[in-house]
């Protein structure tokens, strides 16, 4: 508890410091005299042992209690329980004090009170702790060792051996020169090794930097192989170490079999229509064929010196998606190489469409709806110029339809995706620097499973 004390004034002298004090009162019923002072401080406790000696000499009973002064000025009792003093009597008493009771400890006072007596004593404070200092003190330690930790294990980790790059590409021609990039740190011998498909060792040595590039030479060969690259930075602090593989295809030599380009006229054909296919390949023999999606055989023709070969279409009633597949011998080379082509038999058309004469839309500058409609999807322009909008109107909505522009190897130039809701589709024309013919390829889901239907149109540039 705390009261209201008419405090003394606060007294620093060096014997209360270490002792404490006394007074001596008269009154007219007698004397009184009272010594307060600190006697131990148990610092591990937090318990400080006070004395307090009282000479009564007059016949009332004096009452004792002892006070903790705060730095504020505030009293608060240092210990609960008050004592007597019998009247022409001597007390001594030890008070215990636990510090750490209190918020602030700056001052020990000892009142003694009675019938016309009232005296306040004065004794020394614990030794003070200075935890801000301690903890000021800790913190800085702490924050030393953690810089130095921290310092240390930015050193070692830089002194590890590690190899932080090695790129290779994955293949390359027999004969050439590769570029191999790296980047490497820390303590060690920097070295690398270049080995042969068949074990032996093309190059390596020891590498200054830690950083650079390695040029590593592939000899020329007829046959393709794995060549083994390997870079090792080894030290006392441990090794590291990086593979790498890096194929080497085939040089083909002046007397191999080769095909350039393979082209089929029209990309789009009818069941029973000739196609011609063009090719620029060297050989000395080889084969042309039709083939199914299945790879069935539907025609085949010998290879042509000339480059030019003729194939007849099978009879088929629904679209077909075929391949033409060109293949050239030389010596103990081949060669062969493959384009798509797309089969679409005529739809069934009424009497009177034969009769009626397509009218160009006011948008399409006087040009002509395409004449292969096929009752999903019209062209409406069939001639388009390099750059243009291909339009395409839809005629029977279907699900999950995508219309694409395809070339003539079946690959798709442009293409998006058509909503139930779509009228009319545009797609951009490719740009070309001569008159090429393309493919506007309908591919949706029937209850019968994935079908596609076909258009050709042609760019000009």
């Amino acid at each position: 508890m705390s009261s209201a004390l008419a405090l003394p004034a606060p007294t620093r002298t060096g014997s209360l410091a270490r002792f404490g004090s006394g007074m001596a009162l008269q009154t007219l019923a007698g004397s009184v005299s009272a010594f307060f002072a600190l006697e131990s401080f148990d610092k591990r406790h937090g318990v400080a042992m006070y004395a307090l000696r009282v000479v009564n000499r007059t016949k009332a009973v004096l009452v004792c209690r002892t006070w903790v002064v705060s730095r504020e000025g505030d009293a608060m009792l240092a210990y609960p329980v008050s004592f007597e003093v019998e009247p022409l009597s001597t007390s001594a008493t030890q008070v215990p004090v636990w510090s750490k009771d209190f918020p602030s400890f700056d001052r020990a006072l000892a009142e003694v009170a009675g019938d016309g007596v009232h005296c306040l004593v004065e004794a020394a404070v614990p030794p003070r702790r200075q935890p801000r200092l301690t903890y000021a003190r800790l913190a800085a330690a702490c924050l030393m060792a953690g810089t130095l930790a921290l310092g240390s294990a930015a050193a070692l980790r830089s002194a590890l051996p590690r190899i932080g790059a090695f790129a290779v590409p994955p293949e390359t021609l027999a004969g050439t020169t590769v570029s191999a990039d790296y980047e490497a740190g820390g303590i060690g011998r920097l070295s690398y090794s270049v080995t042969a498909p068949d074990g032996r060792e093309l190059q390596g040595g020891d590498l200054a930097d830690r950083s650079g590039t390695v040029r590593v030479a592939v000899p020329v060969s007829q046959d393709a192989g794995a060549y083994t690259l390997q870079m090792v930075l080894a030290g006392p602090l441990g090794t590291a170490k990086e593979t790498r593989v890096l194929n080497a295809l085939a040089a083909r030599g002046p007397g191999s079999a080769a095909i350039e380009n393979v082209s089929v006229t029209p990309a789009v054909a009818q069941p029973g229509q000739k196609i011609d296919i063009a090719y620029a390949a060297d050989g000395d023999g080889g084969y042309v064929r039709l083939l199914g999606a299945d790879g069935t055989i539907w025609a085949q023709q010998p290879f042509s010196h000339g480059g030019q070969t003729q194939l007849v279409v099978p009879p088929v009633s629904s679209l077909h998606e075929m391949r033409v597949l060109v293949h050239v011998n030389r010596g103990r080379s081949s060669a062969q190489s493959m384009t798509g082509l797309a089969v679409a038999a005529p739809p069934a058309r009424p009497p009177e469409a034969d009769a009626a004469v397509p009218v160009a839309s006011d948008d399409e500058s006087g040009a002509g709806a395409s004449a292969d409609q096929n009752g999903t999807f019209e062209v409406l322009t069939s001639t388009v110029t390099s750059g243009g909008t291909i339009r395409i109107r839809i005629l029977s909505p279907r699900n999950g339809m995508r219309i694409a522009l395809n070339d003539s190897q079946s690959r798709e130039v442009t293409g998006r995706n058509v909503g139930a809701e779509a009228d009319v589709v545009t797609l951009v024309a490719p740009a070309v620097t001569i008159p090429t013919r393309y493919t506007v390829v309908a591919t949706f889901t029937d209850g019968f499973g994935e079908e596609s239907v076909v258009a050709p149109v042609t760019v000009v540039p």
